[in-house]
């Protein structure tokens, strides 16, 4: 049995060309894309850290016929429960002067690295210069990657198929290292971490993935009896109506694709709106999410985990730690994982009254 399932789902990447670990990097024919951490850790004194780190990837001509100008922003994010504390920093480079880059072993931009060491053990480091808030972490797993949509192609839109990427997980990476927040330096002794791989962009569109009137909810979530879920709603545009997937593995690898308003719901409650003071925007952060064998209740570890990357991707948003507790098939269950909100804005908070 198992090798059968082995076969199924290496004829499942080389049906898209998956190639691993070299697809852990960067695309240069995509106009888009990033590979994205992110983790509930612990430290050896008992403390536990969410994290974020991001790294983008963006070409800015759509010219495939010569090689392509990019830029690599990258956002990096600490969030500490106990103290409610969320620190963020954001960074731009490019290639010029060896700044940023990428190939089958790394990609850097700056003073974050994410090395790729084989198709399941990676290094990721983020060290912004001048501060005293950092972060080294190894990560492996004996888990299988998580496939998206079809064979890994992800349409984000029912209604205009023509937005997707391809896209993979990499739920339940076991995570070690060290991190210093403020200047206090603590040694990280366990943690599941997150990632996600996305690239799009390849075809020639006015309206892509990118576009900024685009938005969406994003939920991971690992529950303490082994599933891993995927919720995302997609958002195109002001008087859109919005549409929802989503995907769930259990213990035993078996794999349910959620992929119409019938079979999942993701409802924002009105009354976990959160509104930032210093961006003035609100965001729903309170979530129940219904598909048909089970639900979730899904509420953020603390609210005040915005982040403000206008001087890098031009874009905010909150991301954080959120945790879940619902009922899977007629099993209750725990979990925890992150949630991001992007495209909300001071005068539209997306939640039906």
């Amino acid at each position: 049995m198992r090798n059968k399932k082995f076969v199924i789902v290496l004829l499942s990447l080389l049906f898209l060309g998956f190639q691993f670990p070299k697809d852990h990097t960067f695309h240069n024919e995509f106009a888009l894309e990033w590979v994205y951490f992110v983790g509930h850790i612990h430290s050896d004194s008992g403390d536990t850290f969410g994290y974020e780190l991001s790294f983008f990837r963006h070409a800015l001509q759509s010219d495939t016929s010569v090689p392509p100008i990019e830029i690599f922003p990258v956002h990096f994010a600490i969030s500490h429960p106990k103290t409610k504390r969320h620190v963020a920093f954001e960074s731009l480079k490019r290639t010029i002067g060896g700044l940023a880059g990428y190939n089958e072993k790394e990609i850097y931009s700056g003073e974050y690295r994410f090395d790729i060491i084989s198709e399941d053990v990676f290094k990721i480091s983020a060290k912004p210069k001048f501060q005293n808030t950092w972060l080294e972490l190894e990560l492996s797993s004996t888990n299988k990657l998580l496939l998206h949509g079809d064979n890994g192609k992800s349409i984000k839109s029912r209604k205009n198929p023509s937005i997707f990427s391809y896209y993979y997980s990499y739920p339940r990476l076991s995570t070690k290292g060290r991190l210093s927040l403020e200047g206090n330096l603590y040694t990280i002794s366990s943690g599941d971490s997150w990632m996600d791989h996305e690239w799009s962009g390849k075809e020639k569109s006015k309206f892509t993935f990118a576009s900024k009137s685009i938005a969406w909810d994003w939920l991971s979530i690992s529950t303490d009896n082994g599933f891993d879920f995927v919720g995302f709603t997609f958002k195109g545009g002001e008087g859109q109506p919005t549409e929802v997937t989503g995907i769930l593995r259990g213990p035993d690898g078996k794999i349910q694709k959620f992929e119409s308003d019938e079979r999942i719901q993701m409802i924002a409650d009105k009354d976990g709106i959160w509104k930032s003071a210093k961006t003035s925007i609100e965001y729903p952060l309170t979530w129940r999410i219904n598909f048909p064998n089970g639900f979730l209740t899904v509420n953020p570890v603390f609210k005040e985990q915005e982040f403000d990357g206008r001087m890098s991707t031009g874009l905010i948003y909150w991301e954080g730690m959120v945790i879940a507790d619902g009922m899977i098939d007629g099993k209750k269950t725990k979990g925890k994982g992150y949630l991001e909100l992007k495209g909300y804005d001071k005068n539209k908070v997306g939640v039906k009254k």
